[in-house]
């Protein structure tokens, strides 16, 4: 599909000695990529169907009888697919078996089709494939490793009185599990790990929150919490290793960087017997309420309200220490979940919102952009601004029969891909965005308490229902400099998405420089 919204003419674009013919397609979701298409029921054979003839007469030897569950007999069309990839390209199988069928266009003849293109960049390398597709388990992907979370989550729970205190819940926080990562999430056991080449080694952990019931158990001291959670990660890492042959947990003390001793650091890391990795939090949400003790400078019930206004109070190392804290645990247990929750909605909703994603994600990550400036929530808000609709459409939407596709929703990945780059090159991000993601979910867990702090140093300003400072997110990057080689980089693929058809070049090379892969 082209990009943009016009096209130039035929004749400028390539020598008359040479014509090619374009074909562009606006999809409907709905029913763009179903398996099985429906065609007229089967009549007596007494009975000429002309609507049955016709049926195929299109489709030719893909058409087919099949009795349905539902006693139905109808003229079918059965598209044979395995995959996720191989699902997002039914309609370029129907396009090329219909061109095949009635004007006897070969493969052959097809020279380009873009579609193939994109999804290479986020395949994983021919050689690193065949290896995992080969290991005895031949379980991975995203598929993968929501079966490995499930498996996990269950797993702790049945410690039972192993644990401390009762579990109330196990909430997954990750990329890998909304379907969003750029490349799909592997598992890595010591057999697979030495057929692979150096670069594709790294085991990617997929975060995920713990939460134990309310007690009085728990001390009320910030830094008693956090040594309290090293007791309970042990007891955790002990129980599973126990009951589970082959997983291995271990107590992780921090990332390595200075941190105060009221922040939340320490995770529990398990790799399980098939080889995937977790890192997983304990929420406790007496946190937060000992924080704003101390960030509003009421410790012991005495607000010194001099300190405060001077503003020496804000400049002490505790404070400091505090507002830190409190970030860390608004973004990583309030928000963090929330977002996941969301951003898995229109993954489920969207089948084109998945794939514009990590194409985003790939193209900034070849321009070293990717986590070390913009965070992986920052891509999902920006792509989904294209799909979410605003309050007045929803009204709409609640008013008719038929759940209708919001005007404009890209069908395809490669669409919503280069609208999100369109917008980049032009977005005037001193104005900031605000993107509708959370519709009718219940947002009484952002309490005033759960509203990050108003300071920043980010040129974006991207705010959600949940966030109406834009500081969840983009409190610290990107900076000025940063944003402004976004938008040159966005606008020189822009322009090289423009004159695809034309300059014949490969969409790696338009794309950025994404010719990086997981065996380099």
């Amino acid at each position: 599909m082209h990009p943009s919204s016009t096209s130039r003419p035929l004749s400028q674009a390539l020598p008359a000695t040479n014509p090619v013919v374009h074909i562009g397609l606006i999809l409907n979701e709905k029913h763009a990529f179903r398996q099985v298409d429906h065609g007229p029921p089967a009549s007596d054979a007494s009975e000429k169907n002309e609507e049955a003839e016709a049926f195929r007469q299109l489709w030719g030897e893909k058409a087919e009888l099949r009795r349905f569950k539902d006693g139905r007999i109808m003229e079918s069309v059965v598209w044979d697919v395995k995959t996720a990839e191989e699902k997002a390209q039914i309609p370029l199988v129907i396009i090329r078996h219909l061109l095949a069928r009635h004007f006897a266009i070969s493969e052959g003849d097809f020279t380009h089709t873009w579609h193939g293109s994109f999804d290479s960049l986020l395949r994983l390398s021919e050689s690193v494939s065949r290896i995992f597709t080969s290991s005895p388990s031949g379980v991975f992907g995203f598929k993968g490793a929501m079966a490995a979370f499930d498996g996990l989550s269950r797993q702790i729970r049945d410690l039972g009185d192993k644990l401390p205190l009762s579990l109330m819940n196990i909430s997954a926080s990750s990329e890998a599990l909304r379907y969003t990562s750029p490349f799909v999430p592997l598992p890595l056991t010591n057999g697979v790990a030495a057929a692979l080449p150096p670069g594709a080694r790294y085991l990617h952990p997929i975060d995920m929150v713990i939460q134990f019931e309310k007690s009085g158990k728990w001390p009320d001291d910030l830094k008693a919490i956090q040594k309290i959670k090293l007791a309970f990660f042990h007891r955790i890492a002990e129980g599973l290793m126990e009951t589970n042959k082959g997983l291995e947990a271990r107590v992780v003390l921090g990332s390595g960087l200075p941190a105060s001793e009221i922040e939340d650091q320490a995770f529990l890391e398990i790799i399980t017997a098939q080889g995937w990795a977790f890192h997983g939090r304990i929420w406790h949400d007496r946190e937060s309420t000992l924080l704003d003790r101390i960030l509003h400078n009421k410790l012991d019930g005495r607000p010194h309200v001099a300190k405060n206004d001077s503003g020496e109070w804000r400049n002490s190392t505790e404070y400091k220490a505090a507002a830190n804290a409190k970030e860390i645990y608004l973004r990583r247990f309030v928000h963090g979940p929330l977002h996941h929750r969301a951003i898995a909605k229109l993954t489920h909703n969207f089948g084109a919102y998945a794939g514009t994603v990590r194409l985003v994600k790939r193209w900034l990550a070849s321009h070293w952009l990717l986590e070390s400036h913009i965070s992986s929530e920052v891509v999902e808000i920006l792509c989904a601004q294209f799909f979410v609709a605003s309050p007045e459409w929803e009204k709409k939407m609640a008013q008719e029969e038929e759940n209708i596709q919001k005007p404009g929703v890209p069908s395809s990945k490669e669409r919503g891909f280069a609208l999100v780059v369109e917008f980049l090159k032009s977005w005037k991000w001193d104005e900031g965005l605000f993107v509708p993601l959370y519709g009718q979910t219940d947002l009484s867990s952002i309490t005033p308490a759960g509203i990050m702090p108003s300071v920043s140093t980010s040129a974006w300003r991207i705010r959600t229902e949940a966030d109406e400072a834009g500081t969840v997110w983009t409190s610290k990057d990107p900076v000025a400099a940063v944003t402004r080689k976004v938008k040159v980089v966005a606008a020189a693929t822009w322009e090289a998405l423009r004159t695809l058809e034309e300059s014949r070049l490969p969409v790696k090379v338009c794309c950025g420089n994404l010719d990086i892969d997981q065996s380099s």
